[in-house]
Order: C-alpha cells, then structure tokens, then sequence
C-alpha cells in the first residue's frame, strides 16, 4: 500500500513535469513568435478579384445599418464587389433596414434562411447557403455587429497572391474611452488582443492555428475542393477555425493579415455571463484540434499547465510557486511588451496586466473545461440539441 508521503511525492514530480513541458513550450514558441515578427514580410498581389461579402445575421437590426454603411464606402471598386446578407430568420427589423440599402448603389441581396430548427448549425448552414449563390472568386466574411474600415476589402484582398487560399484578418472590440469601460470590457479587449499575439506568431512561423469569422477570406474554389462544411455540419461552431483546419490539412496556404487598415471592430460583450458563453464555445473547438491540429491541442494544453501550475504547487511548496509565476510574467511581458503596437494595445492599457493575470489564470482553464462538455449556448442553440431529441 502506498503511503501518503510517497503518493504526495509521485503527484509532486507529476506536477513538475507538466509545469515544465508547459514552460518549455511557452519559451520555445515566445522565442520563435519574436524571431517571426522581425522576419516577416507581407507578400502583396495587385489584381482585383471579384468579391463576395457574406454577413450571416440574425435579429442584428440595431447593428445592420452601420455595418452596410461602411461596406458602402469601401476603396474597393464597387463593381468588383457584392455582400450577401444571409439572414438567419430574424424576428426584428432586419429586412426592412436591408431592403433601403437596396436602393443605393450597394450591389446588396437578401437571402432568407427560414430552415435553422432544422440543422445543428444555423451559422454554417446560412452562410452555406449564401456562398453557393455568391458570384465572387473570393468569400469575405464578418459579423453583423462589427464595423469595417473603408480599406477593409482592398486591404484583405491584397494578401490573395497566387498560392493563397486563405487570410485571416484580426477583430477588436470598440471601447471609446479606456478609462470610463468597465472591467469585463478591459479584459475582454486586452486578452483578445494578447491571445491574437500568440496566434499571429504561429502565423509568421507558417502555422496556421485559429481564426476568426469576424473577418476572414477565402477563395471559393478551396471552400468547395474541402467539401464546405460538410465534414464538419455536426459541430454547432467552428465556421472559421475548423474550415481553417480543413484547408490547411489540404496543404492550402493561408496567411495573417498584419495590416491595421483591415482591422475590424466588434460590440464588447453586455456581461461576465455573456463573455464566459462566447470563450466557452470557442474553447469548445479544442477537442478537435486533436484531431485537426495535434500541434496546436497540445500548446493550449501545456498553457493549461502552466497557468494553474504554481496554483496547484502552492500546496506543495510556496517558493517553488512564486519562482513558476514570476517565470510566467516574464514570459508574457517579454512577448506583449515586443508586440503590443501591432494590435492596439496601448501603453496605458498594459497597465491593466495586472488586473487581466489575476483573472485570466482561472477564467482561462474555466472555459477549457465548460467548452470540453460543450456547456454554452449560442443563438438560443445547446450543441448537439438535435441528437436528443
């Protein structure tokens, strides 16, 4: 029979060796996402390929108008572009506010999804339904509640050189006024823009590891040579990240776009609740990373064991505890302090790294565990709803 001391000992050196494999991965890559930032070069193409914008919607009304305003004004040629927006059987205004856009000299059209009780991903399936009327070479996609720049579509377009199939593009929620936003507001920017250093790094390495729908484009021809998202229909999320992961896996190449004139804002989130549902579904992805991305399954999984690494030594030793934290901070300094300018993150919002450690060392195992038994709602769907009934 095993005795306390020793059982006490075996976990103690189990701790250890994730807590290391954890740092060590987070030294590795911090020193290559630094070494990759300096390196990187944009490759540019100067020819204009027709455009399909594509904003799948629902009850978004409030958010629409500005949102076509500004793909109104675009510096892309206006004839080279049209936007679909796919509305998802809203329940407010939404065609009305569509339907006086029509009249202006934005090639705009509506398309009514009416069969979302019928599928586990009413995203997916709208936005589906709209590329396969779209008449661009190239697929744009972004969220009803985002504003775009007015370079937006130029900017994206760009990056489409010959071999590209994919660009990924980066989103930031809007605060006005740093000083008078609320708590929940100032983390959620700030780890957005830090989770997005990391994820950018991956990409200057060639790893392509995460996206977002918010601002995103590809060309149709690698939407349909993947199949679309009929590999990946049961999953209730993951439009962007795992259609990603598809291309990639075809050897498709897809890049970030480094560019702050296709910089995208998003509404910050209303509440702890809401932001703690949207992490929860995007953490929900990570299971199948493991079958998608390996690589990248196992990099979030070592963070994991880093972050609550010196909260569970604690209980074994304290100074042990303070020494992986202080390597931690470090760490994370290092790369945010390098980085910060390329993603909006202002000297006087890294002040807030403090308040933002303290939170993110419980939220971000938290929504790794929810997203795992897939504990989030979204649009009024729980994941797999279909299989039970």
């Amino acid at each position: 029979m095993i005795s306390g001391a020793v059982l006490k000992q075996v976990i103690f050196f189990i701790l250890w060796i994730c807590i290391s494999g954890g740092f060590v991965t987070y030294i590795i890559f911090s020193i290559r996402f630094f070494l990759g930032f300096k390196r990187y070069q944009a490759h540019y193409s100067y020819t204009n390929p027709k455009v399909s914008v594509i904003i799948a919607s629902r009850n978004e009304a409030e958010n629409m108008r500005k949102l076509l305003l500004a793909l109104l004004n675009q510096s892309y040629p206006q004839k080279l572009y049209e936007v679909i927006i796919a509305d998802d059987d809203s329940e407010d205004d939404t065609q009305h506010i569509v339907e006086e856009f029509q009249q202006s000299e934005l090639n705009l059209h509506y398309l009514k999804i009416t069969n979302r009780a019928d599928v586990i991903s009413p995203k997916k399936n709208a936005l589906e339904q709209a590329i396969a009327i779209a008449q661009g070479e190239i697929i744009l996609t972004t969220d009803a509640d985002c504003i775009v720049p007015i370079t937006w579509i130029e900017s994206m377009i760009r990056l489409f050189t010959d071999d590209v199939s994919m660009v990924a593009g980066y989103s930031r929620t809007f605060i006005p006024d740093w000083n008078k936003a609320k708590l929940v507001h100032k983390y959620e920017h700030f780890d957005f823009g830090g989770t997005y250093m990391v994820l950018a790094g991956g990409y200057t390495l060639g790893k392509s590891w995460a996206c977002i729908g918010q601002s995103l484009a590809y060309r149709k021809e690698a939407f349909e040579a993947v199949g679309g998202f009929s590999k990946i229909k049961h999953l209730i999320s993951g439009d962007d990240v795992n259609l990603m992961q598809l291309m990639r896996r075809q050897g498709m190449k897809i890049v970030f776009n480094f560019d702050p004139k296709s910089f995208v804002y998003t509404l910050p989130v209303k509440s702890w609740g809401h932001l703690l549902n949207q992490r929860t579904r995007w953490a929900s992805n990570m299971k199948y990373q493991l079958k998608y991305n390996p690589e990248f399954f196992f990099i979030l999984l070592s963070m994991a064991f880093m972050y609550w690494g010196s909260l569970l030594m604690l209980f074994f030793s304290w100074h042990q505890a303070i020494l992986i934290f202080a390597f931690r901070v470090m760490g994370e300094l290092f790369l945010m302090l390098n980085q910060r300018h390329r993603f909006g993150i202002t000297k006087q919002m890294m002040k807030f790294y403090p308040m933002w450690l303290m939170i993110q060392t419980f939220f971000l195992v938290l929504t790794m565990v929810l997203g795992q038994f897939n504990l989030f709602v979204w649009h009024g769907k729980k994941p797999y709803a279909r299989s039970k009934a």
